[in-house]
């Protein structure tokens, strides 16, 4: 769709709020809670972006979507051309809405619902509070950030009826106890969480701990996987034959794509398991959200996790 940006509100230093509106004034398609929208563009240099982006507010019709993006000057430069070179009149195309983190549509009444955000990963979980709400299901939302100035949206957030909003904030306080956040589990229970990985590994473990089922717990990331210790990686496939050079920065899943190896996927974030592949050889540095111990213990997903030094792999493709 040819959009327009209708307005821009900043939201402390690092995170700007963008309204889009159809350039044709026609109305948005609805949407549901947890839908994403893709938005491209490119930089005055050049540089081409496709980024993925939540949808914020209250779903259902829609003549402005709105989306909050916050600004990472070491990511891959989408976030920084949107807040140095786009403003309120600027021409995007959007694509969408999509849906990859669903809401459940049903909520066993007297279980808990637990939204839990990090930082950013604030996004997503405001349309599902409107959501529940609506519902008539009670929800606890945990917001998780660094500090005060960290937090946004608390106004709409905390207005919305039925919901409890607590923050936990980890300059002064440390890290939040997330056995305490999830306790023990009960039926009925679930949890949709988004934020940085190293987050939503910690909550994962706090739910096994806790004796939560894994299709309990509802994730969605974001940020990137690779670490700057990487270093290049040989992937051997026993069962193709094939060899496979893959640099630091490119996802196994997509070198094995590009050599025409028969491979199994979904998500591409590590949170669904479908590119899970046994390990014969090497020592995967796992950075997925969706295996279990076991698991890990005799495969990987190949979408996201890496490999230790000396860099070789031996799946079992």
């Amino acid at each position: 769709m040819n959009c327009v940006i209708a307005n821009v509100i900043t939201h402390g230093a690092r995170v700007r709020e963008f309204h889009l509106r159809r350039a044709d004034g026609q109305s948005l398609p609805a949407w549901r809670a947890g839908d994403h929208v893709v938005l491209s563009f490119a930089s005055a240099d050049g540089r081409r972006f496709e980024n993925r982006y939540s949808l914020v507010g209250q779903p259902g019709d829609a003549e402005v979507y709105r989306i909050a993006v916050q600004r990472e000057p070491r990511g891959c430069g989408g976030s920084v051309c949107l807040h140095d070179e786009f403003h309120a009149g600027s021409a995007i195309d959007v694509a969408g809405p999509c849906s990859s983190f669903p809401l459940g549509s049903a909520h066993v009444p007297g279980a808990r619902v637990l939204l839990v955000a990090g930082g950013i990963g604030i996004t997503p979980l405001v349309s599902m509070a409107h959501t529940l709400s609506m519902q008539g299901a009670a929800f606890t939302l945990h917001y998780l950030a660094r500090t005060q100035a960290d937090l946004f949206l608390l106004d709409e957030l905390r207005a919305i009826p039925g919901g409890e909003v607590i923050t936990h904030l980890s300059q002064g306080s440390g890290l939040a106890d997330l056995d305490a956040l999830l306790g023990a589990f009960a039926e009925g229970d679930s949890v949709y969480a988004c934020g940085p990985v190293a987050l939503l590994q910690a909550l994962a473990d706090a739910g096994r701990r806790q004796g939560w089922p894994q299709d309990a717990l509802r994730y969605e990331s974001f940020g990137s996987r690779a670490e700057m210790s990487d270093g290049p990686l040989t992937v051997e496939l026993a069962l193709s034959g094939i060899t496979v050079e893959v640099a630091p920065g490119t996802p196994i899943l997509d070198a094995l794509i590009a050599a025409d190896a028969f491979v199994s996927y979904d998500c591409r974030r590590g949170e669904c398991g479908n590119c899970y592949t046994p390990v014969l050889a090497g020592t995967p540095l796992h950075r997925d959200v969706c295996l279990t111990p076991a698991m890990r213990g005799a495969g990987m997903c190949t979408c996201v996790s890496w490999a230790a030094a000396p860099g070789r792999l031996v799946l079992e493709i």
